[in-house]
């Protein structure tokens, strides 16, 4: 029974997308719809189904390994098409299914003005097909599969209206992007390879206890080439850019794919590795480094957006950095732990981001807002619980897991007083757009056209909205505050704890008393609160002050509005640069080989031409030419 309901977790949205494929021009939404839910439904239930009894098994117990064949097969290496369901993967199978069924209910309303909404739930489900390949395989080659198959669907989806020429470039531009990350993500494994002469994960964690010092130089190498792939798939600095321009895709596509599923797939990734990861603390440095300015230049740019779904799609990259922080000081379960927090809260914010450019007819400028309150009840309270999470007010599932990433910034071996001062820094910059994201959306002055009507969504959009909102009230609570338990590991609950156990050491933080971990659990609350009750002044009480400070710090405003130019940099600094030099190389090709090649081939045409009297077809011409070689061959002869 085990391999059946294993099977189907991958079963149920292949088959989705084979029949939504088959109907590829059907214009019937809510078919098309019910196929790709069922099916993401399916794929959660069988998930469900064979984790339901990990919660009474040890440790030991909660694997199920299923081996289909031998996939590749050489003299020094052997992969497997193989799978692992622990509790690590498992939570992850939960998640993606669980959230990915959400959104596809979603979608059944959001696209029924589309004119291919069976297209549109195809590349779902096999979205959801290659992203469950990416979490259970056994081994790094086969995870590389889902990760590319992750990615053609990323590009398919942001450039589903490929009409619009900007949406057809934005998707080119997310699949350039990660195909570097992914050159990384292949150099990492050979490095892994060459070392363990394995790509099975299990073979590795152990193989990684006895390793000597000898290969730390190599395994570093390795290492940095994996985060390399990470940042690309999780939008880190400088790989980022991909992830603001891919909100040109459908909302719920943006929910699914850039909030909840693929963009934790590099911390997906570090974190099955952690045994790895932890022998390099070098690393590990960098990748907390990298992980805090990419919260903070996220963060700030947030600041500025007008469009409701850049300022959520920038928020995303920060809190991956918040993830990446929590894996680079050795937090491995932590950044687990809020890499589910923040698949609940900001998947319910894109689509209640959805629910309100649905009902304002497409518009996503906020300053073309304002008031929807009270046109959108349910959008907008189930809107606040998300709001409350990010900020991370007590209580809220926010709060739990950025505290728990705060501490151990603070408290870890690895971590650093100057890392917590701007992580905490950068709750405060969240606490502050998300405030004015909700003044500006929800709250405030009525500022869209008189011809615009909002109104609430039907069932399929407010459902989810419910569901998402109660889970981002609520998911906190499978921690137990680390005021209990100063492990690592320990304020996370067993089905999650023994998995990461297995793979990662247990790394024991810093004694503090537990005034001074109130004093820092404080400092971070007292610090969210202060910048959200700023936000609150600047674009409900004193709604003037933010165009005077834009003006007296416009240098600084417009940098930010216009993102750092940072696209504009890559532009100047290395894209016109390769196409000039594509162009020379394009040139010289035409000019110089094609018009070499081309007087050649005209040389030994006209040479030919010269000769061909010679073959004329005429016997006697024949006889003639035999006889006059025959008495140069006799003159010779007589010569010598």
């Amino acid at each position: 029974m085990q391999n059946l309901f294993f099977s189907l977790i991958f079963i149920f949205p292949l088959a989705g997308f084979f029949i939504n494929a088959i109907r590829w021009n059907s214009k019937k939404v809510q078919l098309s719809g019910f196929i790709a839910s069922g099916a993401a439904l399916g794929s959660f239930v069988s998930a469900l189904v064979l984790l339901l009894p990990f919660l009474s098994q040890d440790a030991s117990e909660r694997i199920i390994n299923i081996y289909f064949f031998n996939w590749l097969e050489f003299e020094f290496l052997s992969v497997p098409f193989g799978f692992v369901l622990d509790s690590l993967s498992g939570i992850m199978t939960l998640v993606i299914t669980g959230v990915g069924t959400l959104i596809h209910i979603f979608s059944i309303s959001y696209m029924s003005g589309d004119d291919r909404p069976a297209k549109y739930f195809s590349y779902l489900n096999f979205f959801l097909f290659n992203m469950l390949i990416l979490v259970l395989a056994d081994n790094l080659l086969l995870t590389f599969v889902g990760w590319e198959g992750v990615g053609l669907c990323s590009y398919l989806l942001i450039g589903f209206w490929f009409s619009d020429i900007q949406k057809a470039k934005a998707g080119m531009k997310a699949f350039i992007v990660n195909r570097i990350g992914d050159a990384g993500f292949l150099l990492g494994l050979f490095g892994l390879f060459s070392i363990f002469g394995s790509l099975n994960y299990a073979e590795i964690s152990v193989a990684a206890a006895n390793t000597s010092p000898e290969t730390w130089g190599v395994l570093s190498l390795a290492c940095l080439f994996l985060f390399i792939g990470a940042a690309g798939k999780s939008a880190q600095i400088p790989l980022f850019v991909w992830l603001p321009d891919a909100m040109a895709g459908p909302t719920p596509v943006s929910a699914l794919i850039h909030a909840a599923t693929m963009v934790t797939s590099g911390i997906y990734l570090i974190v099955r590795l952690s045994s790895v990861f932890i022998l390099v603390p070098n690393i590990l440095h960098i990748i907390a480094t990298v992980g805090v300015i990419t919260m903070l230049l996220a963060a700030s740019i947030a600041i500025t957006q007008k469009d409701i779904k850049k300022v959520l799609a920038y928020s995303t990259v920060s809190q991956l950095g918040y993830m990446f922080i929590a894996v680079g000081v050795g937090a491995f379960s932590v950044a687990m732990f809020h890499l589910i927090t923040h698949a609940f809260f900001k998947a319910l914010m894109f689509l209640g981001a959805g629910s309100v450019i649905h009902s304002m007819r497409g518009e996503q400028n906020m300053d073309k807002m304002g008031g929807l309150k009270k046109y959108m009840p349910i959008t907008y309270y189930t809107f606040l619980m998300g709001w409350l999470a990010i900020i991370g007010t007590p209580f809220f599932s926010g709060f739990f897991s950025k505290d728990e990433i705060l501490f151990y910034s603070f408290a870890s071996p690895l971590g650093h007083p100057l890392l917590w001062l701007l992580s905490v820094l950068g709750a405060g910059l969240t606490a502050f757009y998300m405030t004015r994201l909700m003044s500006l959306t929800f709250w405030g002055k009525e500022k869209f056209d008189s011809n615009v009507k909002p109104h609430e969504g039907d069932k399929f959009i407010t459902i989810p909205l419910i569901i998402l909102s109660i889970l981002s009230i609520f998911a906190g609570l499978i921690s137990v505050p680390h005021l209990i338990s100063k492990t690592m590991l320990g304020h996370i609950p067993n089905f999650l704890q023994n998995t990461l156990a297995l793979i990662a050491p247990n790394i024991q933080a810093i004694y503090m008393s537990p005034a001074q971990e109130f004093l820092l659990m404080f400092a971070s609350v007292f610090v969210a609160g202060l910048m959200a009750a700023l936000a609150f002044v600047f674009y409900i009480k004193k709604t003037s002050l933010p165009k005077i400070l834009s003006n007296k710090f416009k240098v600084i405003y417009n940098l930010s509005l216009s993102k750092y130019k940072i696209d504009e940099g890559y532009n100047k600094i290395i894209v016109l640069p390769l196409q000039y030099i594509s162009k020379s190389l394009s040139d010289m090709d035409k000019l110089f080989i094609d018009d070499i090649t081309f007087k050649l081939s005209n040389f030994v045409q006209k040479l030919g031409s010269g000769f061909c009297f010679l073959q004329n077809g005429k016997l006697q011409s024949y006889a003639f030419y035999f006889v006059l070689g025959l008495g140069v061959i006799v003159g010779c002869f007589f010569i010598t």
